[in-house]
């Protein structure tokens, strides 16, 4: 009976070795608090939450998955931005890790305002593609390290820039790492006629942001 209890632990310990090496990924929340610019004018400030999620797993030839979302609520511009990412590790060690793939953006309950207009608000909603990196350099001997990602799109007169940098704190844990973390987000639009609307979008906000990444 020690017998097969012992070999029932062993392989129980096998299997959960085996599972988080097969596949991993993390969870971030983040209070980000921004200011708007719309047209190069002041377009008030505000502060939202904003999500993060990522599946990686073993194998090669396929790519990891990554779910983004963040809300801007500007005096001239609104939405919610949601990002779906396919993404590859080219590098990743215990110091630096280096990924990068594509996607499509998602501008989700978008509107703009035309001053121009009897009714100024305007519904608008479409997706675009977008390029994505990222890249985390850690500091030997310490659990602290610095991080830089983001996704963009440029084509014609149109881009859309979304880059974040900061410093993460790891805190290991039982089954996961929590790392508190901190740092700077921008996000920019230049695009003409989206969703066939009259005017252009052309916003930016940016801002300070603190949260943390459950890291499994």
């Amino acid at each position: 009976m020690k017998k097969i209890l012992l070999a029932t632990l062993i392989t129980s310990a096998s299997f959960s070795a085996s599972a988080d090496m097969l596949i991993g990924g993390d969870v971030e929340i983040n209070s980000w608090q921004q200011e708007h610019t719309f047209n190069g004018n002041d377009s008030g400030d505000g502060s939202e939450l904003t999500f993060e999620a990522s599946i990686e797993h073993f194998i090669p030839l396929l790519p990891n998955i990554k779910y983004g979302q963040s809300s801007v609520d500007g005096d001239d511009l609104k939405y919610t931005k949601r990002d779906l990412t396919l993404y590859y590790e080219f590098l990743d060690n215990d110091l630096v890790s280096l990924d990068a793939g594509f996607g499509i953006t998602n501008l989700h309950k978008g509107e703009i305002r035309d001053i121009s207009l009897l009714n100024p608000w305007t519904d608008f909603e479409g997706s675009i593609p977008h390029l994505y990196a990222a890249a985390e350099v850690g500091v030997p001997g310490t659990p602290l390290f610095f991080f830089a990602k983001g996704n963009g799109v440029a084509y014609k007169d149109n881009h859309m820039l979304d880059v974040s940098f900061g410093a993460q704190y790891a805190i290991p844990l039982v089954a996961f790492d929590l790392e508190l973390q901190a740092g700077y987000r921008v996000q920019q639009f230049e695009l003409e006629r989206f969703d066939d609307l009259s005017i252009d979008i052309d916003g930016q906000t940016d801002g300070l942001f603190a949260g943390v990444n459950i890291d499994f």
